[in-house]
C-alpha cells in the first residue's frame, strides 16, 4: 500500500442514527451511482457543510454590500 491511499481501517468513525427509511433511500442512491453507502453519506454531508459556508459567505457579502465604502474607496470614484 502506497502512503498516499486511504486506509478506512484508521480513518475516523462516527455512528449515526438515521430515520426509517433514510439508510434505504442511500443504499438506493449508492447503488445507482455503483458507489458505496459511505461515499454516497460523505458526499451529501460536504455538499450540506459546502452549502451552509457558501450561504454565510454571500449573507456576509450582500451585508456589506449595504455598508458605505471606506472614504478612500468612495473619494476615488
Amino acid at each position: 500500500m502506497t502512503t498516499n491511499q486511504y486506509d478506512s481501517r484508521t480513518a475516523d468513525k462516527f455512528v449515526v442514527r438515521l430515520p426509517n427509511g433514510l439508510r434505504a433511500d442511500i443504499e438506493a442512491a449508492a447503488s445507482a451511482a455503483d458507489r458505496s453507502m459511505n461515499s454516497v453519506f460523505v458526499q451529501a454531508v460536504r455538499q450540506y457543510l459546502d452549502g451552509q459556508n457558501r450561504q454565510s459567505l454571500l449573507l456576509d457579502a450582500l451585508t456589506n454590500a449595504g455598508a458605505p465604502l471606506p472614504p478612500a474607496v468612495s473619494s476615488s470614484l
